[in-house]
């Protein structure tokens, strides 16, 4: 459950580090039980992977989110709009995909399927807020702004047991 936005001014009680998860290299940002970021290096967001050392404390609340991720409450830091997209998501069953188009039908904003992607792609907690089950509505994966992108995407839909479009239909 995602938890009240918090002010920004409110982030510097905030401890980030870079940690190693099932998936790679990623920046975990916490404090206590809190969540407000896991994205994956590589991507947009933090492209370079080069000389990484990973945080004692930020690998063993990662570590720990990954064993016993209800024990944490997500707090990503964002507009309402996005924080609504975000809640979408997290009523996405496990092994299962939604469309942008019925995420947008989801919050009331059948209109705004573009952006719905864009509070999608801008999701800063990777895997726990799952935008990686949300497909176009012609089947194909659509984009995934974390990671090695696409790939990640497709890794973690399998992991879930999701069939996935194939291979020529990514993009």
């Amino acid at each position: 459950m995602i938890q009240p936005h918090l002010p920004k001014k409110n982030l510097q009680k905030c401890y980030s580090g870079n940690c190693m998860t099932p998936w790679g290299w990623a920046i975990l940002e916490h404090y206590d039980q809190l969540i407000y970021r896991l994205e994956f290096w590589g991507g947009k967001r933090y492209p370079g992977i080069q000389n990484l050392v990973s945080d004692p404390i930020s690998q063993e609340t990662v570590d720990y989110l990954f064993l016993s991720p209800h024990r944490f409450s997500l707090k990503p830091q964002g507009t309402e709009f996005q924080q609504s997209v975000w809640q979408a998501l997290l009523k996405i069953p496990y092994g299962t995909v939604k469309t942008y188009q019925e995420i947008a039908m989801a919050i009331g904003r059948p209109q705004s399927v573009r952006a719905v992607a864009n509070a999608i792609g801008a999701n800063p907690i990777c895997v726990f807020i799952p935008c990686h089950r949300v497909i176009r509505s012609d089947g194909t994966l659509g984009g995934y702004s974390s990671g090695s992108g696409v790939d990640l995407k497709r890794q973690l839909m399998s992991a879930e047991g999701i069939n996935l479009p194939s291979a020529d239909l990514s993009s």
